[in-house]
């Protein structure tokens, strides 16, 4: 047998044997940008996604004098330019898919004391926490502005140490400004709330590390994760007025849920919203459980809430610190409920069936896509995603390439 036989009676032979598992996930998972440092957030907008940054990502050290990480600014993204992970360096293509639609402006956003020495001194920044909103009837994006500082002394060099100025913010873009929806008034001691709301005009500051939105009709949804929380504000003002002061806002969920059954299933760390089909779906960070009840398509709920519980994962263990991390949940048009847990990041994705519980804990349920392992990054952390028909599902990851002078940050999508 000659040589070249013999290589090419191997090269058939390698072809035709199976290919891994992590090679196949790496074959549908495609880069569409590292623009936005950190992203959280993703809206489609036209023909375009909008995308929230972060800022640099504290893993990578967090907020620093050095490194213009753009932590607030929304980015206009292409979310059909595609790169494969297959291939190793990140092309200009993808490196230069996005431009900036808004910047951060105070007010209404207390922007970094660059000149803070050391930086932990600073205590009111607003840095995004997460998650990009719509409503087009009156135009306005809304986002989470949550902070915190990284100060020296835990042992593995870092501890955090929570700000007292919550809020929720929007961009209207009739006007192209900022604009408050609620604040945390630091001077009151960031109480959570601060003012009764049967007394006090809004703001009234409802939550604490405010944390996933929902915009349903012409409802405002909100989540917060440490005071296990949901509210909702009404933006019927907005329609008429850009400039619309504090919006009128209520209670809806605390930490219990009655469910449908008779019984009822505590609520702790709620971090995640959807909607489908008369149904508003919850998922929480601390136990994590997803429940699901009853919501119009016009935002409309009835009290008292009754509702049904949707899955199981395993929850925070304070022991090892491990949780499942439910950071986000989308759906597409088929009814698949897509979950996505932070760190490692990987997606579950399954249809909602009160009489059969969805149960991932103790690994009984496998991901449908593990984005970590596929990128052999176990320590890869995803927060927001968004399905965009048809099979296309975008995930934002503060992980990956550090173009960004440091920031590092990039939107993948998976394909199949």
């Amino acid at each position: 047998m000659t040589r070249f036989t013999h290589f090419c009676t191997t090269f058939l032979v390698v072809l035709a044997l199976p290919l891994s598992a992590d090679y196949e996930a790496k074959a549908q998972l495609q880069r569409v940008t590292t623009v936005v440092p950190f992203p959280r957030g993703i809206q489609p907008l036209g023909e375009d996604f909008v995308v929230l940054s972060r800022g640099r990502v504290r893993g990578s050290g967090g907020v620093s004098a050095e490194i213009e990480d753009r932590a607030g600014t929304l980015f206009l993204v292409n979310p059909d330019v595609r790169q494969s992970v297959l291939e190793p360096e990140v092309s200009e293509e993808v490196r230069e898919n996005g431009r900036v639609l808004a910047e951060p402006t105070s007010p209404p956003f207390r922007l970094w004391n660059r000149s803070s020495v050391p930086p932990s001194a600073d205590r009111e920044t607003d840095r995004p926490y997460c998650v990009l909103r719509y409503h087009e009837a009156s135009k306005n994006l809304f986002i989470c502005a949550f902070s915190g500082v990284d100060k020296p002394g835990s042992t593995n060099g870092r501890s955090f140490s929570k700000n007292l100025t919550d809020a929720i913010l929007r961009f209207d873009l009739r006007s192209n400004e900022w604009h408050t929806v609620e604040r945390h008034d630091i001077e009151a001691g960031g109480l959570y709330p601060h003012h009764n709301p049967k007394l006090m005009a809004p703001p009234h500051g409802w939550l604490n590390g405010p944390n996933n939105l929902l915009v349903q009709g012409d409802w405002l949804y909100a989540v917060g994760k440490d005071n296990s929380l949901l509210v909702r504000y009404d933006l019927r003002p907005l329609l008429t007025d850009s400039t619309a002061p504090a919006l009128p806002s209520e209670w809806v969920l605390g930490g219990t849920l009655a469910l449908t059954n008779g019984s009822s299933q505590t609520l702790e760390g709620h971090s995640a919203l959807a909607w489908h089909k008369g149904f508003c779906y919850l998922g929480t960070r601390t136990n994590s459980v997803i429940v699901r009840f009853p919501m119009s398509d016009t935002g409309e709920i009835e009290q008292p809430l009754k509702g049904e519980l949707i899955a199981l994962f395993d929850p925070f263990d304070p022991n090892t610190n491990k949780t499942s991390d439910i950071t986000d949940i989308t759906f597409d048009p088929q009814g698949q409920l897509y979950v996505l847990n932070a760190q490692p990041s990987r997606v579950f994705r399954f249809v909602p069936d009160p009489i059969t519980i969805f149960d991932a804990r103790n690994k009984a349920q496998q991901p449908w896509f593990h984005l970590a392992d596929a990128l052999g990054n176990p320590k890869m952390k995803s927060e927001n995603i968004h399905y965009r028909h048809p099979q296309q599902l975008f995930v934002t990851s503060g992980d990956g390439y550090g173009y960004q002078s440091g920031a590092d940050g990039t939107l993948y999508v998976i394909t199949w």
